[in-house]
């Protein structure tokens, strides 16, 4: 919530199906690409129904690996977000810890190796549910060359921050049994900033938030 823009528009959360972020803040617009009873919205994070500039935060969570173009989804953000408009995603990230560990017990696919920046890897008639749990690395980490040649001017990185080593899979994350009890976080917690020396080396998720220039 602190990280949210203060500049003029509204807060949409995009992949909003289990609208659990109304709970914290009660006026965002809820969408999804799926019409749900509960949301505000439906429609393609790569066409948004939007204005220019009528947009003040775009709010994702394990929503942009599920693109089929990304780049194009960018470009689409800028146009809809207002000076000083933010990003805030929170993705998966394959450090060589946590990469093990997905591919054993997660299903989607990490495919380091696609390009999305070349055009090659972006398929429009790709199922929303398909995924590629690398794409954030390679937007953001591994081709980050390639995306400051595309939207150096037009975003800066607010925060873009590697973190979670033990709670995020001790969690079950969305779809297995948690397995720590909540008496127990605080400790965790614990554990958790003393391992984040090692971030590089063990962190399951990555955190951007991204500001529109003008």
């Amino acid at each position: 919530m602190n990280d949210l823009s203060g500049a003029a528009g509204k807060t949409v959360e995009l992949g909003g199906g289990s609208g659990n972020f109304k709970e914290f803040k009660p006026d965002v617009v809820s969408a999804d690409i799926v019409p749900l009873d509960w949301l505000d919205m439906s429609f393609d994070a790569h066409e948004m129904p939007f204005a220019e500039n009528e947009i003040s935060n775009l709010v994702m969570i394990d929503v942009l690996h599920h693109l089929h173009d990304p780049v194009k989804f960018l470009n689409e953000a800028y146009r809809v977000l207002s000076s000083g408009g933010r990003i805030i995603m929170i993705e998966p990230f394959p450090s060589p810890f946590s990469l093990m560990i997905y591919r054993k017990f997660h299903p989607e696919p990490f495919d380091k190796n696609a390009d999305y920046f070349s055009g090659l890897n972006t398929a429009g008639d790709k199922d929303p549910w398909d995924s590629n749990q690398a794409i954030p690395y390679l937007i953001f980490f591994k081709h980050l060359k390639k995306f400051n040649e595309l939207f150096g001017n037009r975003f800066r990185f607010v925060k873009k921050e590697k973190f979670s080593f033990i709670l995020y899979p001790a969690s079950g994350g969305f779809e297995n049994k948690q397995m720590i009890p909540d008496f127990m976080t605080g400790f965790f917690k614990l554990i958790e900033r003393s391992l984040s020396p090692a971030k590089d080396l063990l962190a399951f998720r990555c955190y951007v938030v991204l500001e529109k220039i003008k």
